[in-house]
């Protein structure tokens, strides 16, 4: 039965135990110092400082500092600049006059023009090894304090050290949204949960991280020793859903990541697999082989009797299943016309249409995944979702893709450099997660979802973000919602 070969195509599934990289030894191109887009208001970080002394101060606060910084530019709103010798310097003339003198600020330039905003930041030591975090920014345009909040204040608990950078990605996304008006979502806080392939131990295991790769942020999820793949997440970000083969077959699971609590989703005769949330939480849609061959299902997150969505009565593989945000279509990948491609249809099932056709129809698609928020359309002059895929040929040259729903503008993400597979969106949809070799082994990337523009880390910008550094081949990236 053709079913049972599991995932004929599926990407993040060719990295079995035993696969050899292509060994590309191009690195992440980086570009020389970016000249500011002046469309994008200044903003000066200054360094972190302590209301009173405490153990590891040093080391505390420049963690914190490196933490606004990154994400800050990484938001790509701002012109972040590094505090100066001339900044500290009004800092110090601040503290002992208790004020922030508006008029010096003003007098600051980086790149013959002032700083718009100076965020400044207070680490209040509340009791061993516990902090309040103090946010101040100031807008010097007019005048006035523009965000003054403290984090582990009373009456909320104080951050122990651990959890001090989940203070600073919080603080640093309430900058970004209320700086820009609501227009840029921020992520900051959001993590990416991936699979770690140890080709020793022949097994596939999930982890998290934090959305910028912090080491010490790196969570392991999942101990079966065995094989588990396609994690997605709920939309509220609080379980993922997953195929394992803990049992020795492929079914489908859901794990809540905070208690690790598993559930069993799917375990039917035959393959159980690509199993993907519709945004309302309570169904997922899937591929089952029951039939004979693999269809896309429906089913309840609690289990039960799935409904079948595809009807292809022959020994065609539909999979890889990915609902739309509004829950009215679904992308999937189906061979039904001989080769894997990326097809649409209505949520019931009705009116499928291909909407892949890279290279004149010649690579093959896979792991489709909608854009998590509408686009802008700046040919059409309006806001769209997008699609990202794999296109690849048999010769394991694959890249990222996408295009409109209805399959038009095609555009490739990836830049054709390594192998790189299993896309998937930031929730604002300005950044693509996905793995790939282009450095040698598998590893998750970050790059922008719109070709051409850069991410902005320091005074460079790169097209290309690496997010995994742990051993062995990393794959399948699923972003979190929040």
């Amino acid at each position: 039965m053709k079913g049972l070969t599991l995932n004929k195509y599926l990407l993040s599934a060719v990295v079995f135990a035993g696969f050899i990289a292509t060994g590309q030894t191009e690195n992440i191109q980086e570009f020389g110092p970016i000249i500011a887009d002046l469309r994008k208001p200044p903003l000066l970080v200054t360094k972190p400082q302590a209301e009173t002394p405490f153990a590891d101060q040093e080391k505390i606060i420049q963690e914190l500092y490196d933490l606004f910084l990154f994400d800050l530019a990484f938001a790509d709103a701002f012109q972040v600049f590094p505090e100066t010798p001339q900044a500290a310097i009004l800092i110090q003339q601040d503290k002992q006059n208790n004020t922030f003198d508006y008029a010096q600020w003003k007098q600051l330039k980086f790149q013959d023009d002032m700083p718009e905003y100076v965020v400044e930041t207070v680490l209040v030591p509340r009791g061993e090894g516990k902090y309040q975090l103090n946010l101040l920014v100031y807008d010097l345009v007019d005048g006035k304090r523009a965000i003054g909040t403290a984090y582990g204040a009373d009456p909320h608990p104080p951050f122990g050290a651990k959890d001090l950078r989940r203070a600073g990605h919080r603080a640093t996304a309430q900058i970004i949204g209320e700086l820009t008006n609501g227009l840029i979502e921020p992520i900051t806080e959001t993590k990416i949960a991936f699979v770690n392939h140890n080709s020793v131990k022949r097994i596939k295991e999930l982890y998290l991280i934090d959305y910028d790769g912090w080491k010490d942020s790196l969570i392991q999820l999942t101990y079966f020793n065995s094989i588990t793949l396609f994690p997605d997440w709920s939309p509220d970000g609080a379980d993922l859903a997953y195929v394992s083969f803990k049992n020795e077959w492929p079914d489908c699971f859901i794990q809540n990541v905070a208690t690790g609590k598993v559930f069993t989703l799917a375990k039917f005769l035959g393959t159980n697999t690509t199993p993907r949330w519709y945004p309302d939480g309570q169904n997922l849609a899937l591929s089952l082989s029951a039939p004979g061959n693999q269809e896309i299902y429906r089913i309840p997150r609690t289990g039960g009797k799935p409904v079948r969505l595809t009807h292809t009565n022959n020994d065609a593989i539909d999979e890889a299943p990915d609902v739309s945000p509004d829950g009215n279509q679904i992308a999937f990948t189906s061979d039904r016309n001989g080769k894997p491609q990326i097809y649409v249809m209505d949520a019931n099932g009705a009116n499928i249409r291909r909407i892949s056709y890279v290279d004149g129809g010649q690579r093959k698609c896979d792991t489709p995944q909608w854009s998590p928020v509408p686009i802008d359309n700046k040919k059409q002059n309006k806001k769209d979702f997008r699609i990202a895929f794999t296109g690849f040929f048999d010769s394991l040259q694959s890249d990222i893709f996408s295009v409109w729903q209805d399959g038009s503008d095609l555009q490739m993400i990836s830049e054709h450099v390594g192998e790189n597979h299993n896309p998937s969106w930031s929730p604002n949809g300005k950044y693509i997660a996905y793995a790939s070799n282009r450095l040698g082994k598998y590893d998750i990337f970050i790059a922008p979802s719109e070709p051409g523009r850069l991410i902005f880390i320091g005074d460079k910008g790169m097209r290309n973000y690496r997010v995994t550094y742990l051993g062995g081949d990393n794959l399948s990236p699923a972003w979190s919602p929040k």
